[in-house]
């Protein structure tokens, strides 16, 4: 029964995502379209990552994305799901499940998930995306080779935390994300980032 609340509780999120009316605007003479161009909510494992970023491709593809836009936005959706599988929450039945889109805006491209996570997680994940989103894309860089240098692999944070710095690295401003209480010691983590050419 929890985890069917806790499947809800993505599936809630996921909807009020996709319920966003998508805008038509006029630019330089063309009509542009915005909105969900790929969604998904359910359970997620490694073997998923393939599927996600071939079905993202195909979409990206009809959108009208720039190649090097489509390279970014694969990217950051790898370095999502596979965030996710090392914090994700492991539910009963020993599966992880989030919610994912792929949207165009007017901002850009953004990648949407949303997955539960424990408490301690939830707060180490913020602190850290805190600290990422204060640095500038210099710092940034530095930031990725001295990782990249220590060599070291983190339990909490994969491989000393490259994916979430190089997330920073090609988003177009800060990552955002929220945390929500959702039961327990659980919490709903939500992160958005936006990737512009």
């Amino acid at each position: 029964m929890a985890t069917t609340r806790r499947q809800a509780a993505l599936l809630s999120s996921l909807k009020r995502r996709l319920e966003a009316t998508p805008i038509r605007e006029t630019t330089e003479g063309r009509v542009s379209s915005f909105g969900v161009l790929v969604s998904y909510a359910g359970t997620v494992d490694g073997d998923m990552i393939h599927n996600l970023v071939e079905l993202t491709e195909r979409s990206l593809s009809h959108s009208g994305s720039s190649r090097k836009e489509a390279k970014r936005v694969l990217f950051v959706l790898i370095e999502t799901v596979q965030n996710v599988l090392h914090h994700g929450h492991i539910d009963n039945n020993g599966e992880i499940v989030l919610y994912l889109t792929v949207e165009h805006t007017p901002l850009g491209m953004q990648v949407h998930c949303g997955n539960l996570i424990d408490r301690e997680t939830s707060k180490e994940l913020s602190d850290r995306l805190g600290e990422l989103n204060a640095m500038d894309h210099a710092a940034l860089r530095k930031s990725y080779v001295d990782a990249l240098c220590q060599g070291t692999i983190d339990s909490m944070r994969g491989n000393a935390g490259l994916g979430l710095i190089s997330m920073a690295k090609r988003s177009k401003g800060p990552i955002e994300f929220q945390s929500e209480p959702h039961d327990d010691d659980l919490d709903l983590f939500q992160l958005t980032v936006t990737i512009r050419d």
